[in-house]
């Protein structure tokens, strides 16, 4: 597991730019009529950057919905002194330099968050586990690049270190232990998300009833975009080397989507590919013929996390686990002739959009 790249793309029309894809090309929905150009001229636009990416808030000003750029930035600072590992002083990192057998008392947000890790971990079978920093770095989605590929070795050491078994809580007094001292908890896998969901609540909170944030491609909207319809959210086909070709689009409001994918964030290490998407199971970068992953999920963090354990699983494991927990999840397949092949779950359907529409 690691960061992913933008995969999403928002197609919707207003404020004299499209949100979403990067700095890359996009495509409009067509808007007709005076009642529709008003409603576009309603909306706001605050850009930021945070987490190592950007951060885009589309939203429709009225007089209740009362919006801040300077609160939203001082939220994700928060946010950042409190999960980012790049942050020597912040909380998450207080907790890896912290010894084995302490207990570390929890803000309610670490704590939340190490809860729905803890929940999706049991639930995938370890396929997905907050704890593999030591093998994302092993194979040179870390710090440092890897020039060749792991020794047996040093990758029987680095996986030692991983398994959220090695993590003691106790919830009912917010706080965790480390079994051993070289437990690293990365939460980049639904970091993201949590971000996306904790700005959506403030929004929320600030009487918004339709908008749309997107941090580096994870996003949750409410209401009606600028066209007065449901956002519509283009998935990205994935082909790699290119940008902006969509595969599906889907009509989402009062969800959180997030994709995960293997076609742009990967390496070539004496002539064998090596994909950023790591199997904590099995310590080695998932193999498996799923190209692209995307799910809906009332909360982001969570669409963050399966959209990465169903990389993981493949398309067999993944599709079934996603028919126990009734995902709405849509699987990009790739075959060995460079077709894809879409496979998805039931409720999944209810959010596609026609090619007419």
């Amino acid at each position: 597991m690691n960061k992913k790249l933008l995969r999403l793309c928002v197609l919707t029309l207003g404020l004299g730019a499209l949100v979403a894809c990067g700095s890359d090309s996009q495509t409009a929905e067509q808007t007709n009529g005076a009642d529709a150009a008003d409603l576009s001229a309603s909306y706001r636009l605050l850009e930021g950057v945070t987490m190592g990416t950007y951060y885009r808030v589309q939203y429709r000003q009225t007089e209740q919905c009362a919006v801040a750029k300077n609160e939203v930035d001082r939220l994700l600072v928060s946010f950042n002194q409190s999960l980012s590992t790049y942050i020597p002083s912040s909380e998450i990192s207080v907790f890896n330099q912290t010894g084995a057998e302490t207990w570390v008392p929890l803000s309610p947000r670490f704590s939340g968050v190490l809860q729905a890790a803890q929940q999706i971990w049991r639930e995938s079978g370890g396929a997905f586990d907050v704890t593999i920093g030591p093998l994302v770095n092993l194979w040179g989605f870390g710090p440092a690049e890897l020039v060749e590929l792991p020794s047996i070795e040093s990758h029987r050491q680095a996986a030692r270190w991983v398994g959220m078994q090695q993590l003691q809580f106790d919830w009912a007094n917010s706080a965790a232990l480390k079994q051993i001292d070289e437990v690293y908890v990365d939460l980049s896998a639904l970091a993201k998300g949590l971000g996306v969901d904790e700005v959506a609540d403030y929004l929320v909170a600030s009487n918004c009833a339709d908008f749309m944030v997107d941090i580096g491609g994870e996003m949750r909207t409410l209401g009606s975009s600028p066209s007065g319809r449901l956002w519509r959210i283009g998935v990205e086909r994935p082909v790699p080397g290119q940008r902006g070709l969509i595969q599906k689009v889907l009509a989402v409001s009062g969800q959180g989507i997030a994709t995960s994918g293997d076609y742009r964030n990967f390496r070539q290490v004496e002539g064998v590919r090596v994909d950023h998407v790591i199997d904590p199971r099995s310590g080695r970068p998932a193999d498996n013929r799923v190209a692209s992953v995307t799910v809906i999920h009332p909360q982001a963090q969570f669409a963050d996390a399966y959209a990465t354990t169903i990389m993981v699983l493949g398309v067999d494991d993944g599709m079934a686990l996603a028919e126990r927990l009734k995902l709405p999840v849509l699987i990009i397949e790739k075959n060995a002739d460079d077709t894809f092949v879409e496979r998805y779950t039931a409720p999944m359907r209810a959010f596609f959009v026609a090619p007419s529409e």
